[in-house]
């Protein structure tokens, strides 16, 4: 049984109506629901809410902040992968790069906020290369763009039923905090160490559920409630035992903020990011 998955990754954006347009006809996410200075953008077919702008239009983009390296969309196949980046192709989206980690191929590139995003598909576990003390090591190489777009002529405007929030990788300053409150507090696995450049955690064996690095500096300062960027992100557990050991954890430790009810409360990360903890 699964552990924990990633759910809605939730950002405040000072243009809502700009990043709205971007999320639909850029990325290919679909709006669910809008409420005043908010937009709900997931998958159509499910009603799986992936992303929440909020309105800030006061928020600050100047300060130097931990916050959202990416949010990483994870697609059901490689053919998907081929369909997103014919579209991406053809409107001339900003990509910033396409590389092929090991265990994945991935595409990169921004919104029109800077918010970094990560589109893949993972490769059969197979052939990840998994250590014998359970270490899954990544590289970066170029993708083979070409055989990738050889798979389909379609090109795809929309985000294909099956798309998840795979993982989320943060830009933080303090890597031994980060590292406590991932193991100690959320009980993950340290999956992978780039020294002194980024580590990555998961649950279940997967090559990462969080990634965390200072490739932005190691002087940013914790998030705030008026920082323009990732409010929060959720994480959705699918073991009860395991749920209310976080729980218990994050109240022993002063990181528990607001209790909804039983299954749904909310707790704040070592940067000042929320994570909504959801029991299902």
């Amino acid at each position: 049984m699964t552990t924990m998955t990633l759910g809605n990754v939730s950002l405040s954006v000072k243009d809502v109506s700009g990043q709205k347009k971007f999320y639909q006809e850029v990325i290919g996410l679909s709006v669910l629901k809008e409420e005043a200075g908010k937009v709900f953008l997931g998958i159509a077919s499910t009603k799986e809410v992936l992303v929440t702008l909020i309105q800030l239009p006061e928020g600050k983009s100047e300060r130097k902040v931990a916050g959202l390296y990416h949010l990483a969309l994870l697609l059901p196949t490689r053919k998907d992968l081929s369909g997103i980046l014919r579209h991406l192709l053809e409107i001339k989206a900003p990509l910033i790069g396409a590389s092929d980690h090991g265990y994945s191929e991935a595409l990169y590139l921004h919104d029109v906020e800077g918010n970094g995003i990560e589109i893949y598909w993972d490769k059969p576990r197979e052939i990840w290369d998994i250590q014998p003390d359970g270490q899954i090591k990544g590289v970066t190489l170029e993708m083979k763009a070409s055989e990738v777009l050889g798979l389909t002529m379609d090109a795809t405007s929309k985000m294909p039923e099956g798309t998840k929030m795979g993982h989320v990788h943060l830009s933080v300053a303090d890597f031994e905090k980060n590292e406590w409150f991932y193991q100690d507090i959320l009980g993950m696995t340290l999956v992978d160490d780039l020294g002194g450049h980024a580590r990555f955690f998961s649950v279940d064996g997967y090559h990462h559920h969080v990634g965390v690095n200072n490739w932005q500096g190691s002087y940013l300062a914790n998030r705030e409630e008026t920082d323009l960027g990732i409010l929060s992100y959720e994480m959705i557990w699918h073991n009860k035992e395991r749920f209310e050991q976080v729980k218990a954890n994050m109240k022993q430790e002063n990181l528990f903020k607001v209790e909804y009810d039983s299954q749904h409360f909310k707790g704040m990360d070592p940067n000042g990011i929320l994570i909504e903890m959801i029991l299902e």
